[in-house]
């Protein structure tokens, strides 16, 4: 998973999307892609933090990369969120009214692979995200997750389903909240039930 230029085909990805009009989840996508022998995953590419991070983020990357693609060719477009990848209709925009978006500039630019791989750099992004929901940074991503399901240690998959449902629902855009709390209530029900 080395090369950047050449991974993953395009018209692949879109096959596979285009199977899938609901959407597919980074990991879902990442497990078939596996299966189909697209791409090669190691044992502990989920578990190794730099391995996880180079994956998702050339992945990433093919996927901004296809977005644009699709969108010169008025063939369609993309919504690319860690939890649901979608293939969309495509949508022409009024000239103009492009709206920025750092993480397609992000993505887009390889030296981030290189600059943000290290170990340090991307403990350092974690310790970031967890001060931003305000959870110590030393506990570790198990004992995050369940601080932010307000639960302990001793929490049963049951508890841990209820949490999230609970919690889920509090912070629901439809009752008041905000989708990023969602996420980040998704993220932590993952890590804690990954079979769920």
């Amino acid at each position: 998973m080395s090369q950047t230029e050449h991974w993953l085909n395009s018209e692949c990805l879109l096959a596979l999307l285009k199977g899938r009009p609901e959407g597919i989840s980074e990991y879902a996508l990442l497990k078939l892609l596996h299966q189909e022998g697209h791409i090669n995953l190691e044992a502990d590419s989920f578990h190794d933090l730099v391995k996880l991070f180079r994956m998702h983020f050339l992945l990433f990357h093919r996927l901004y990369h296809l977005r644009d693609e699709l969108h010169a060719e008025a063939r369609g477009s993309l919504s690319i969120r860690a939890l649901s990848i979608r293939l969309l209709p495509y949508a022409a925009s009024q000239h103009g009214l492009v709206a920025d978006d750092p993480l397609h500039r992000y993505y887009l630019d390889l030296q981030n692979l290189e600059n943000d791989a290290s170990e340090a750099m991307l403990e350092s992004m974690l310790s970031g995200f967890w001060s931003a929901l305000k959870i110590p940074a030393d506990a570790s991503a198990q004992q995050q997750a369940l601080q932010l399901l307000e639960l302990d240690a001793s929490a049963s998959d049951k508890q841990i389903k209820q949490a999230w449902r609970r919690l889920a629902m509090r912070h629901h855009p439809d009752r008041g909240g905000d989708e990023e709390t969602i996420k980040q209530l998704n993220q932590a029900v993952s890590l804690l039930l990954p079979g769920r």
